[in-house]
């Protein structure tokens, strides 16, 4: 179990992929659906796929900003793109995968690798929890 919490997100969803969902605080309410590619009637709503993707590429451009602070770098910009796919496992069930694209302004294209190795292999959560879990392939833009 985590020793210190910093910070704890609470939400809620009723009805699963075809329902809704929101938060705690009520910042956030949406309707949830399934996608056509899975056979989802086509409804307006989001998936939980989107809002992974949304976390994941929030949370990945903190923590490289956290490690250009540290490393006392300046970048003007930072985009991460995140493409969150779902299939089906060997085993059975599911399974995600994860393509972050990340683009660094202010700094070389091999400052930009450095940081971005740095904030994947040691301090995004989202990186850390997927790691051995789900294959994230991560690349660096010009």
């Amino acid at each position: 179990m985590m020793k210190t919490k910093l910070y704890t997100a609470e939400a809620t969803s009723i009805g699963g992929r075809n329902g809704h969902g929101e938060t705690s605080d009520g910042s956030l309410k949406l309707d949830l659906a399934v996608p056509k590619e899975m056979g989802g009637t086509g409804k307006v709503g989001v998936n939980p796929e989107q809002l992974f993707a949304i976390g994941y590429s929030a949370c990945f451009g903190g923590a490289i900003e956290y490690v250009a602070h540290q490393h006392k770098k300046t970048l003007k910009d930072i985009q991460v793109t995140a493409r969150v796919s779902i299939g089906p496992r060997d085993k059975g069930g599911f399974e995600l995968g994860v393509e972050l694209d990340v683009r660094l302004a202010g700094v070389s294209h091999a400052e930009a690798e450095a940081l971005v190795a740095e904030a994947h292999n040691q301090v995004c959560p989202y990186s850390n929890a997927t790691r051995g879990n789900v294959d994230v392939k991560v690349t660096v833009l010009d």
